[in-house]
């Protein structure tokens, strides 16, 4: 075939996202030899800390999947926890780990590292195609298959997606919508999650710095470096360390995160 006719081929299962659930997800499918195809609109992973802790089921789950290694020679394991408020520790929280188990309860890594091992996996396995800069414009349910006046299995799905080179319509039994958690596919689709907004902001910075501080959850409520907020405070990788101060729901976003206000507050810290 034709790399035009392959192009719009009707897939088994197209999923929209190339996050850490899209492409688990693909891996996953891929054990049970299932083919699939990932659509992401960016043109790479992504960039920044964004995720940074991973409990030990997920690293049972990347483990299945043949990242579970890449993981943990480079991330940071941790087991303790700190709440500390106005500057005095009032709580320690350890959680339990055995000699034997074979991950530490929590590993902190940057999600764009978890996002390069997964899509190198993705990229040397056969079953799996990986397309950048494919955005899903449009979703059209094709209905049900009906054989003997019963409805059968569903008759999957049409996808409209935009790319540089111009827009093609992919047909797929099924679609798996890991696009993020605004969704536009379930946006499309009338599928809106009901929940509850936390009505707050936070500036979040990776500060590069050498330490010897141990790899632990740190939490200040109150501190003095921050008065009346919150600070929560993460080793990473590669000398970074993730800070996430707390600024309230009335902050303004795009003033925040000028260096002249930035700044300030990691050196009081």
């Amino acid at each position: 075939a034709s790399a035009e006719t392959r192009l719009v081929e009707r897939k088994p299962v197209v999923v929209v996202g190339a996050g850490p659930i899209g492409l688990t997800t693909a891996l996953d499918l891929a054990r049970y030899g299932v083919p699939s195809v990932i659509l992401e609109s960016e043109q790479q992973v992504s960039e920044g800390s964004r995720a940074i802790v991973f409990t030990r089921r997920s690293m049972e789950i990347l483990q299945q999947v043949g990242v579970a290694q890449r993981v943990t020679e480079t991330g940071l394991p941790w087991c303790y926890g700190n709440s500390i408020y106005r500057g005095q520790r009032v709580f320690r929280m350890e959680n339990a780990r055995a000699d034997d188990d074979r991950f530490f309860p929590m590993i902190n890594l940057q999600q764009q590292y978890l996002e390069e091992y997964l899509v190198d996996a993705v990229q040397a396995n056969p079953l799996i195609e990986l397309r950048w800069g494919n955005r899903v414009t449009a979703v059209a349910q094709n209905g049900t298959e009906s054989a003997g006046g019963a409805a059968q299995a569903t008759a999957g799905v049409t996808l409209t997606v935009d790319t540089p080179a111009g827009t093609y319509t992919l047909p797929a039994d099924w679609l798996v919508a890991a696009d993020g958690a605004r969704s536009p596919i379930r946006n499309m689709l009338g599928l809106e999650i009901d929940g509850k907004i936390f009505m707050d902001r936070f500036l979040i910075a990776d500060v590069i710095m050498k330490a010897d501080y141990p790899a632990e959850r740190w939490f200040w409520f109150d501190p003095p470096f921050h008065p009346n907020q919150s600070v929560l405070l993460h080793k990473q990788a590669d000398n970074v360390w993730r800070i996430d101060f707390q600024l309230g729901w009335d902050a303004d976003p795009e003033a925040e995160k000028k260096p002249e206000k930035v700044i300030p507050r990691i050196k009081a810290m």
